[in-house]
This record gives structure tokens, sequence and C-alpha cells, in this order.
């Protein structure tokens, strides 16, 4: 599957020198990625997230200094989720007990059990690419195999265009 994802030009760099890249946990998002790490029983420290190319998308991810990836990444290493879902589960995530996503807290009055149960549910269940609005593609890895192209955005805009191999 053919998908892009926004990393920074030493996630370039790794994947030129022909090194696998796996990403290092996020702080603030520990324990919401940890949380998508074992909803999708991924094997790594932090999830990398791309979108399928020519699929609807929720988000540009053109930031100062950033590279736009585009790779074609074997099936067996893909996993989707909904990107609305998604950003309703970091929303939802707060309202968790401390230690067990699973779990929302007594007092919690913005999301009912059965409404976040069906998120966690739906976050879960693997879907073709086509049944999802926005689909978001979660990673563990990113194999310098699957490099097909770049663009490298800077501050003043599009820098240049290299391909992969």
């Amino acid at each position: 599957m053919t998908v892009q994802t926004y990393q920074s030009k030493l996630v370039l760099r790794t994947l030129k020198a022909g090194e696998v890249y796996r990403a290092k946990p996020n702080l603030s998002l520990r324990g919401e990625y940890d949380a998508m790490i074992d909803m999708l029983g991924l094997h790594c420290e932090c999830p990398i997230f791309a979108v399928v190319k020519g699929k609807r998308q929720n988000t540009g991810g053109k930031v100062s200094s950033s590279v736009r990836l585009t790779l074609e990444v074997p099936d067996k290493y893909i996993h989707l989720t909904e990107y609305a879902e998604w950003a309703d589960f970091l929303y939802a995530f707060k309202f968790t007990r401390p230690g067990n996503y699973k779990v929302l807290r007594p007092d919690c009055e913005e999301i009912t059990v059965r409404q976040y149960n069906q998120l966690l549910e739906n976050l879960k269940t693997q879907k073709k690419p086509g049944q999802y609005d926005c689909p978001q593609v979660v990673l563990e890895k990113i194999e310098p195999a699957w490099l097909k192209s770049v663009k490298i955005f800077g501050k003043s805009g599009l820098l240049g265009r290299i391909f992969g191999k």
C-alpha cells in the first residue's frame, strides 16, 4: 500500500543510511501511544502515523523543516484506524483511570462507558481502507526499502524534491 508520512530530516537521513527507523516515545502522549500499541498489538516503543496516498486526509502535516516520505509498505505491516476516532480517543483518554486506558474514571460525564467501549473496539477492528472515512495508517517502523519518494519542506516552503530508490 502506498502511504505518506511527515517526518523530520533525521528520519530521512536514517533511511538513506540504510537503517530501519523506529520512533522514540513522545513523553507528552506516552499513555495514549502505549494504549494504541496495546490495542493494535504493535511491537514498538512508539507508533508512526501516516495516511493512505490518494485517500481523504484530515491533516496536512506540513510543518517547518518537515519531510514528506512516500512509502510502499507491504500490507502485513499496515494497521489502520479512523482519524476521527483516534482524535476522540485522545480527548477521552484524560477521563480514564491512571494506568488503565480501558476504564473510565467513575466521575466521567463527557462520554458514556458504552460509547467509550465502542470507540476502543472501533480502533482495534481492522477494516479495508475503503471502509474508513479518513484512514490513518499506523506503522511500527519504516524500512529503507519502502522509501519511494521524498519532498522536503522548509520555512520558506518547498525546498526540493529527492527521489528514493
